[in-house]
């Protein structure tokens, strides 16, 4: 009697457990089944890596069976909501799927923070999708520049032999103000040499690649007599520029290349 009644809690014990087990996998199954009158969409790519005022376009790629009803982008920096909602028009590019190409610059201001891009979508039927984009944004050689002052710490002359120093006294407390307008100026200090300030500094560039930097002056007794510089730079960090510039001196009975290393380093 005993014996069958262990059997039969047993069984009870069995068919409870697969019941359970059924119950279990019943929403399971649910879950994993795709329903396909959702709407989807893919972000390519979703991380992004550039320095300032350079652009990148990343795509969505959308699938709404129910038709479009809006498309909202929004921006976080540092986690914090900056400029609002804006709006975006997908092309639609057969039945049911659309295409979105949105372009960004690399700002300034977002250089080391963490800066995300959400993309909201909603169907026509109160369906909804979202996508994050994550923006890394680099200082650019640019912007290392014109982000503070900087002195002249070393003229090396390279072709003389032996390598000579080139720099006068009168020059260590000159300061250089590249603006991010491209506009430049020189501070000649308290210590100005014989001929500060016969030149007006018009303009400065760094090429695309940050190999190439150019200033232009003009004469302030002459302003259509230009005179355009351009220097190879050799390195450049937040805190030194490097660059060497090539210096006709024909006239004084020299080579029309003497080669000058130039350091700037920041006031």
């Amino acid at each position: 009697m005993k014996t069958k009644t262990i059997k039969r809690i047993k069984s009870t014990i069995y068919f409870s457990a697969v019941a359970i087990a059924l119950l279990l996998a019943l929403p399971s199954c649910k879950k994993d089944g795709v329903d396909k009158s959702l709407p989807t969409m893919k972000l390519t790519p979703d991380n992004v890596m550039g320095k300032t005022a350079q652009h990148v376009d990343v795509t969505l790629i959308i699938y709404a069976p129910n038709g479009i009803k809006s498309l909202e982008i929004s921006k976080t920096i540092n986690l914090v909501s900056s400029g609002g909602v804006t709006t975006g028009t997908p092309v639609s590019t057969g039945e049911n799927t659309f295409t979105f190409v949105y372009a960004y610059t690399y700002q300034p201001d977002e250089v080391n923070k963490l800066v995300g891009i959400n993309f909201r979508l909603t169907d026509n039927k109160g369906n909804a999708v979202e996508k994050d984009l994550t923006v890394n944004t680099e200082a650019s050689g640019a912007q290392k520049i014109y982000t503070h002052p900087w002195k002249l710490t070393s003229k090396l002359w390279e072709t003389r032999n032996p390598v000579e120093e080139n720099l006068q006294d009168c020059e260590k407390d000159d300061a250089y103000t590249f603006r991010s307008d491209s506009t430049m100026s020189i501070n000649y200090g308290t210590s100005g040499c014989l001929f500060d300030g016969f030149n007006i500094f018009d303009k400065w560039t760094l090429s695309e690649d940050e190999t190439v930097f150019t200033w232009v002056y003009h004469s302030v007794f002459d302003p259509t007599k230009i005179t355009v510089e351009t220097f190879t730079v050799k390195s450049l960090t937040k805190d030194k520029l490097v660059m060497e510039v090539a210096v006709d001196l024909s006239a004084f009975g020299l080579s029309k290349n003497e080669l000058f290393l130039y350091t700037f380093e920041t006031v």
